[in-house]
């Protein structure tokens, strides 16, 4: 081996943030640099190699874990956004002075388990309800949050914070997702320790807040761990599901199984156990109704991405075919 082999050994570093292509990087030895983002898919959390002269990003490391929704920005036809990777955790937080909102943590649970993290929900703002109230709210969650752990907690009283503890341990890192106003950045904040992230107003009329975190980026928790803060989603768009759906309707995907028929589309077949609990009220139509909803749009997404690909194969691409089956 020559002498300069050494300079040619790619920096590596953790993409902690990102800004209208480029990326802030931390590097293995500590320090941050700011580089392009050409012609490679980065996100936030992604483990890269940065290109010797220090200018862009050369490569991206297998993801472990990625959080992917469908794009909401105009023009995004059947395009994938990853809001978060290499991540452990996904806290999915809502607020207890907001009246519980089933259909959306629904949308929440498929991202998160086909994000190959796992999921937890987080109930903030428990010091501005009285506790019946906030009973309430737990309970109706968890009825579509079947399996997942649900904790009540104040970011500004810190009461309850101290559930979180076993979720942010040394080298864990954790995304945090919500609506706006539902007090994501103050539990950043409280479990940073400082002021990390801005807080906004929230509305009185529908306890709606605008959006203080402007961009994705991870933050060094005092444990040692990371917490990866994301604005927040006005759209839970679904993308292509693993069994992210299957998993989100434990309790429907279950009772299939009892089914009499295996190919059984629940309506009226006879022998339908879906149906049946329907009738004797052990599960809410509204679930079933859902989840066709989502199975749906996700056969819909499929759709729209066969088409694009014969659209490329059409104009003679020659995309590889490793990237062609994913996309």
């Amino acid at each position: 081996m020559n002498s300069g082999a050494h300079d040619d050994v790619m920096p590596q570093g953790r993409v902690v943030r990102l800004d209208r292509g480029w990326s802030t990087i931390l590097l293995t030895s500590g320090d941050s640099v700011r580089v392009r983002n050409i012609g490679v898919e980065v996100a936030v959390g992604d483990e890269v190699n940065i290109s010797s002269d220090m200018e862009r990003v050369q490569s991206v490391n297998a993801r472990r874990s990625a959080l992917i929704r469908r794009a909401s920005f105009e023009g995004a036809r059947a395009q994938r956004q990853i809001v978060a990777s290499n991540i452990d955790t996904v806290f999915l937080v809502h607020s207890l002075t907001s009246p519980p909102n089933e259909r959306r943590l629904e949308r929440e649970l498929v991202l998160a388990f086909d994000s190959g993290a796992n999921p937890v929900i987080i109930l903030t703002k428990i010091d501005c309800v009285d506790s019946d109230a906030a009973k309430n709210v737990h309970n109706v969650l968890a009825t579509v949050a079947i399996g997942v752990p649900i904790h009540m907690l104040s970011g500004i009283t810190r009461e309850g914070m101290d559930q979180l503890s076993g979720y942010i341990s040394d080298g864990a890192t954790i995304a945090v997702l919500g609506a706006s106003g539902v007090g994501k950045s103050t539990l950043v904040n409280a479990l940073v320790g400082h002021e990390a992230q801005e807080v906004g107003d929230v509305r009185e009329s529908d306890q709606r807040g605008r959006h203080t975190t402007v961009a994705a980026q991870l933050v060094q928790l005092p444990s040692g761990g990371w917490l990866l803060d994301t604005p927040g989603l006005r759209a839970v768009n679904l993308w292509t599901s693993g069994h992210g759906i299957e998993r989100a309707f434990k309790d429907v995907f279950d009772l299939s199984e009892t089914c009499k028929f295996r190919d059984c589309k629940h309506s009226d077949e006879p022998g339908c156990a879906v149906q049946a609990a329907i009738e004797n009220g052990s599960l809410p139509q509204i679930r079933l109704e859902s989840m066709r909803r989502l199975v749906a749009e996700e056969a819909s997404i499929e759709e729209e991405q066969r088409d694009r690909e014969k659209s490329f194969d059409r104009r003679g691409s020659r995309r590889p075919a490793e990237n062609r089956r994913r996309s």
